[in-house]
């Protein structure tokens, strides 16, 4: 954890350094002098390394990292991360507090296309530059000890208990399109930001029923994450969307 957080530090400080100096000279230089500097590279990269700070602010605070292969033949490139959340990582107090015991973990496997008409990389027009579509597969599983409310008592005005020690699982796998764009902080470090839509199903399982032990039972057991309310026990289809900025070491 603490190499993922060093290394993320560094392209963090790299991009901003990187980005201070662009706006330097762009000041110093005449705009139209700007404009027209090609952007230059020894070789072409066939391999990102990348980290993706945007899922740790995320619902399911994932840390995730990963790749793009890109071969110098072809006009595709294959992209694949991996990541793992924790409750105790969370943002949210709440989850922080009373679910400490989430986890998440999940892989994104993707193929992308890149195509370039826009300045500077109609120079280049090839992979890994400038804007990409990209099919995605993505495949979570999540895992956690869900609080369920029991009512206990008259069926009218129950009186409710609070229990903790159902475990839930949830899977999700959806299909996205996505598009996106590599903007060049200089020749090392890249951002690439994306978005992306399509079709998902989950399915979640977990403990109904519960024996409480008294005359009236009744379980409140619904299973919530950000804008999922989902009745445990159930599954079906959703609408999935995706969108984040990875930082990408480029080799």
């Amino acid at each position: 954890m603490r190499y993922i957080v060093l290394i993320t530090y560094f392209l963090v400080s790299s991009a901003v350094y990187s980005f201070g100096q662009n706006a330097a000279i762009g000041i110093a230089e005449p705009e139209e002098a700007v404009r027209k500097k090609p952007v230059t590279f020894t070789h072409q990269p066939i391999l990102l390394l990348k980290i993706t700070p945007t899922a740790l602010l995320a619902n399911d605070n994932v840390l995730q990292f990963g790749g793009e292969i890109a071969p110098p033949f072809g006009k595709f490139s294959f992209n694949f991360d991996y990541g793992i959340g924790k409750g105790a990582w969370s943002l949210s107090k709440y989850v922080k507090e009373n679910l400490t015991d989430t986890e998440t973990k999940l892989w994104r496997a993707e193929v992308r296309t890149y195509f370039s008409d826009w300045f500077p990389f109609y120079a280049l027009d090839k992979k890994p530059f400038g804007r990409y579509y990209a099919l995605e597969l993505m495949n979570k599983t999540l895992t956690r000890t869900q609080p369920v409310g029991i009512g206990v008592g008259g069926k009218l005005l129950p009186n409710f208990i609070k229990l903790s020690g159902v475990p839930v699982e949830l899977t999700e796998q959806a299909i996205h399109l996505k598009f996106g764009k590599h903007f060049l902080i200089n020749r090392f470090i890249f951002v690439d930001a994306f978005v992306g839509i399509g079709p998902g199903r989950y399915n979640l399982t977990g403990v109904k029923e519960v024996d409480a032990g008294a005359n009236e039972t009744t379980i409140f057991n619904r299973f919530k994450a950000g804008r999922k309310d989902w009745e445990v026990g159930t599954k079906g289809l959703f609408f999935s969307r995706t969108a984040g900025v990875r930082l990408c070491l480029a080799l």
